[in-house]
């Protein structure tokens, strides 16, 4: 959560920031969040059930101010989907260590009895 802080704070510009402090905003992100029954769109179409903690604009409120409350410009995600949807926002120089284990099959060798 921490994150998100220092991302409002250094990376945000001052008209985004405002937006997202303002009434109307959480009343809209309220309304999103109802109407998605508080669960994160993109789990529960791969019918998994998570909580929704964050409201996304499908396209981005910097391209579409005019659509900042629209609410079928929203939807609620839970933090890693929105992750997903904004690459541009991950930790840079974090190493990301595979937990996945590379198999070699070799084909045998029909000239070896």
């Amino acid at each position: 959560m921490k994150s998100h802080y220092a991302y409002d704070k250094h990376k945000r510009n001052r008209e985004s920031r405002a937006f997202y402090k303002s009434t109307a905003w959480e009343k809209c992100r309220q309304l999103a969040l109802t109407r998605d029954n508080y669960l994160c769109q993109d789990c529960f179409n791969k019918n998994i059930i998570t909580s929704a903690e964050m409201v996304h604009h499908i396209e981005a409120l910097a391209d579409h101010p005019e659509k900042a409350l629209d609410l079928d410009n929203l939807v609620s995600l839970c933090h890693p989907c929105h992750n997903k949807r904004h690459p541009d926002r991950a930790k840079k120089n974090v190493k990301r260590i595979s937990n996945k284990i590379r198999v070699i099959k070799s084909k045998p060798n029909p000239e070896v009895t």
